[in-house]
């Protein structure tokens, strides 16, 4: 596991150090990957954390937004991740999923 940060740091390395050689545009994918790779880290010691959880899966969708998306522009989706996110977490840990294992 360790692996992901020795990766996330040399990806932050050269993304920061050679950003003015790269494409136009890299920085920002290298600095998403980085973030993503940081939170991924996080969120696998602690997968019953829901800051971590949380985190990891607004980095996942940032990284994804740099690659594939506008992120110039803020639209609704950003808004309605503040809300599905958090009833991700509900469905897969809330209370009523520790009712079904007692039984």
């Amino acid at each position: 596991m360790k692996l992901v940060l020795y990766i996330a740091t040399i990806i932050s390395i050269l993304t920061y150090s050679f950003w003015t050689y790269l494409p136009k545009g890299s920085f920002y994918y290298g600095n998403a990957l980085f973030i993503t790779l940081l939170c991924t880290y996080l969120f696998l010691t602690d997968k019953k954390s829901f800051i971590k959880f949380f985190l990891f899966e607004l980095s996942l969708f940032n990284f994804v937004n740099e690659l594939f998306l506008d992120p110039k522009v803020l639209s609704l989706t950003e808004a309605l991740l503040i809300v599905i996110i958090p009833l991700i977490w509900y469905i897969k840990n809330g209370k009523h999923n520790r009712v079904l294992e007692r039984d």
